[in-house]
């Protein structure tokens, strides 16, 4: 979190100006270092939820052939 040491108080990142400046007294602002940037493999899909996808779609196939089944029972 970005703080003045003048004004002795901490400011939101979206207050200090673009330049790294305090917006209230203009001294430089100290910025917290940012970690370098580590490139990691996105989570991989978890398993319980394929797992619930593929339950899901079997059980609407089912439920769309009973569908079918009752209109061609009902009007045929």
């Amino acid at each position: 979190m970005p703080a003045c040491a003048a004004c002795d108080r901490y400011l939101a990142p979206a207050t200090v100006r673009p330049d790294g400046t305090c917006p209230s007294c203009g001294r430089p602002v100290d910025l917290p270092e940012r970690p370098a940037a580590v490139e990691e493999e996105p989570d991989a899909f978890p398993w319980h939820l394929k797992l619930a996808v593929g339950a899901l779609v079997v059980y609407l196939g089912y439920r769309a052939f009973q569908g079918v089944e009752w209109v061609v029972a009902r009007f045929f």
